[in-house]
């Protein structure tokens, strides 16, 4: 009893010291962007207070796409206790389900519709989205009351900015700044810049979309992602790559909240969500998007899809996980395997690949940028912000002749008899 009682002051003040560490970089990095950007047209702090207006906009009834996200997220509960633990979320998602998730699952356990809708058309503000988004340092307060101050403006503008160029650079500047637009599902924060909103990670997203697309050969593809999050990257590739089936695979929660903003924004494509029909190649050739939770890998017909992505989600898996995630990757991918992740579990990948998959050749390694000082100073995007640790993005290819996925042939075949 007494040391509970010791130990509360003592955690009361690394926690304020923590807070007041994080103020000050915070404080810094704004003074530092004020600096930087100071001639700078687009550094207008009205810029911010537009960005982080509400947004929701919606008003139909998404009753029935509410209900087919709940019974796909029950069944994948049910099924997951059964599933092999090298499937299991990881300890740091399991914190996550504790600690915030509880409001969304149980409306999506109950299938409590109202409460759902309410909190997926507001997810990039709320608790549903929690190790996913995040606002700056965690002050949901201070940038969504309203009235946001003017050192949290000058901090997040030059955020932004900083992604913006490095988004710019890395994509040789292909695109206009109206690509990044989205499709404003979840209330999305970020900043308005000569009327295009660029929500929280866009640039991030769009690159990882613009580094598969150019990846992929020309006519139909099937992209497979593990650890999608809300499905960011999935909605530029399918907004912008035609002929494309997409295969996303994560945790229930991210499934289901992905499930939301995917069917929201593509209304018009056909969706396969988990129990609805067997992960078959039959099944995939008709559709446009399968949404699935991750144990269902282990589903995945032998090269099915022309190439596998993941961000991130595989850096904290086991190494029991680790190898049975690259023994499906390596049994559905015909042609390339594209990872960003940490440099440790980036060194482990790339040894496992020569060790157990050699059919896969690194053809592209890069230490990635985007997890810089100043390019996620803001600590926007849960666990992205928190990357201090140098990141990889590595790129695996077939030596042997790529094989089209049947999938493929067929709904070319498909097509052309429509």
């Amino acid at each position: 009893m007494k040391s509970k009682y010791l130990l509360h002051p003592i955690q009361t003040v690394k926690a304020a010291r923590v807070l007041f560490s994080t103020r000050l970089g915070m404080w810094k990095f704004a003074n530092h962007g004020r600096r930087r950007f100071k001639d700078d047209p687009r550094y207008d702090l009205q810029n911010v207070t537009d960005g982080f207006a509400d947004q929701i906009h919606r008003t139909d009834d998404d009753t029935e796409l509410l209900e087919r996200i709940c019974a796909a997220y029950s069944k994948a509960v049910e099924q997951q206790r059964s599933a092999p633990k090298t499937y299991m979320a990881t300890d740091w998602w399991e914190q996550v389900r504790r600690q915030s998730l509880g409001p969304a699952t149980q409306a999506l356990l109950t299938r409590n519709i109202p409460t759902l809708r309410a909190m997926y058309r507001n997810f990039f503000r709320n608790s549903c989205s929690t190790g996913l988004l995040a606002a700056p340092f965690g002050m949901a307060k201070a940038y969504f009351s309203g009235n946001i101050k003017d050192v949290h403006r000058h901090f997040y503008l030059s955020h932004v900015l900083y992604r913006y160029d490095y988004w710019k650079e890395q994509t040789e500047a292909r695109f206009p700044l109206s690509h990044l637009y989205g499709p404003g599902i979840g209330n999305p924060f970020g900043v308005r810049i000569d009327g295009t909103h660029i929500h929280v990670g866009a640039e991030y997203a769009h690159y990882c979309s613009h580094r598969i697309d150019s990846a992929l050969a020309p006519g139909p593809a099937t992209v497979a992602e593990i650890g999608g999050g809300y499905g960011s990257m999935a909605y530029y590739l399918l907004r912008d790559r035609a002929d494309l089936t997409y295969i996303g695979f994560d945790v229930p929660e991210s499934i289901a909240l992905t499930s939301y903003y995917l069917l929201s924004s593509f209304p018009n494509l056909k969706f396969l969500l988990y129990g609805e029909e067997a992960l078959t190649r039959e099944a995939l050739a008709k559709v446009d998007v399968a949404l699935m939770p991750v144990f269902e890998l282990a589903m995945m017909p032998a090269g099915s899809v022309d190439a596998t992505f993941s961000s991130h989600a595989m850096s904290d898996l086991s190494t029991d996980a680790l190898g049975e995630y690259l023994k499906n990757i390596d049994r559905m991918t015909g042609d390339s395997f594209f990872c960003i992740g940490k440099k440790q579990a980036s060194e482990s990948i790339s040894d496992l690949i020569v060790r157990k998959h050699s059919s896969f050749q690194l053809v592209e390694t890069r230490t990635s940028g985007w997890h810089s000082h100043k390019i996620s100073g803001a600590g926007v995007g849960g666990a992205a912000g928190l990357a201090a640790s140098t990141m990889f993005e590595q790129r695996f290819r077939r030596q042997r002749p790529h094989v089209r996925p049947q999938k493929l042939v067929q709904e070319s075949e498909r097509k052309a008899h429509a």
